[in-house]
């Protein structure tokens, strides 16, 4: 069954993850990109992450996850790119945690706190939502270990 949802012109969950599958393949530096829980029933899309080879540049800590998540639905689909490494877990969360903050929120958890800001991410489509976390990252990546 093929569902007409608000980012997914018209394909399946399986299909969107596929996409993004295809795509976390390509970035430079992702590895062992897998489907959870699995390849028959997915979920998700997580891949490991080599971080210098990611940015570009040398960086104080050496992998981390990303996982993808999205999810179709009638209005506006859930959509979640998560990065996690030794000394943060952040990303873009599209869905109704924190409505306050618009549609997308900025999530960044450390051992000492959590934090909610606006995403300001108004892409719709999964691999649209995907490129512009991906194009951001770097740079949030470079927050944390100003913060550090």
């Amino acid at each position: 069954m093929v569902l007409f949802l608000a980012g997914g012109r018209g394909f399946t969950r399986r299909e969107g993850l596929r996409r993004i599958k295809e795509r976390l393949d390509k970035e430079p530096g992702f590895s062992d990109v897998q489907y959870q829980p699995s390849r028959l029933r997915p979920r998700s899309v997580v891949a490991t992450v080599d971080i210098e080879m990611f940015v570009g540049e040398t960086f104080p800590r050496d992998w981390a996850t990303v996982e993808v998540t999205w999810r179709p639905r009638a209005g506006t689909d859930v959509q979640r790119v998560q990065w996690v490494d030794d000394a943060v877990s952040l990303g873009w969360h599209k869905d109704d945690d924190h409505e306050a903050l618009g549609t997308t929120h900025f999530q960044i958890e450390t051992a000492e706190e959590i934090v909610h800001e606006p995403g300001h991410l108004e892409a719709e489509a999964p691999l649209s939502f995907l490129e512009s976390c991906l194009q951001r990252l770097p740079a949030k990546l470079e927050e944390t270990i100003a913060d550090q």
